[in-house]
């Protein structure tokens, strides 16, 4: 009888044991493969979006603002805002399109307040469909460039069979024209 018990116990704590030891070691080597791609993952997208900079028209040599205030909406949200030595705005921009924050652009935007460029850092909408407001852009950012106000972008037409990712350009557009707006007192470089 001893012995049954003996089996039932071991038979109750052992796999949570063994269950538990295996989740540590891999939380363990999940830390240490963080630890060892953190700084590379931050160095690459650093590098992404320094090109999205220079990929602006007439862009100039940017210095990030580190303290601006945010137009954020529903759809997209700013995360940097860049000021280079010809007064154009740079604002990085985290959006949803078909996928949420499938979009990460930076939108250049003069210092009369006009859309000057749209350059994408990142996509990670569905190819070939979603993926069109980066790879057609007479398709929509044609369109966008020259905008001065929140009704001229909604204004545009959506990219058939793209709409949601459409819907995220403009509502990253709006979010960076906001931006640059709420923070004209930035000094020019």
């Amino acid at each position: 009888m001893a012995d049954n018990h003996n089996r039932s116990i071991k038979a109750t704590v052992l796999p949570p044991v063994i269950l538990a030891l295996v989740c540590a070691v891999c939380c363990g080597l999940l830390a240490l493969a963080n630890s060892v791609t953190a700084d590379k993952i931050a160095a690459a997208e650093s590098a992404a979006i320094a090109e999205s900079l220079q990929q602006l028209p007439e862009a100039g040599n940017f210095t990030e603002i580190p303290d601006f205030q945010k137009a954020d909406n529903e759809k997209a949200a700013a995360s940097a805002l860049y000021v280079d030595d010809k007064g154009q705005s740079a604002v990085l921009i985290t959006a949803d399109g078909y996928n949420k924050g499938g979009l990460q652009v930076i939108v250049g935007v003069d210092k009369d307040g006009a859309v000057t460029g749209v350059s994408f850092v990142s996509v990670a909408e569905t190819p070939g469909l979603g993926t069109k407001v980066r790879d057609n852009p007479e398709l929509l950012l044609d369109a966008l460039t020259g905008c001065t106000d929140t009704s001229q972008v909604e204004s545009a037409d959506a990219i058939t069979g793209a709409t949601f990712s459409s819907n995220g350009i403009k509502a990253a557009i709006i979010c960076a024209l906001e931006t640059a707006a709420a923070n004209q007192e930035v000094p020019e470089i």
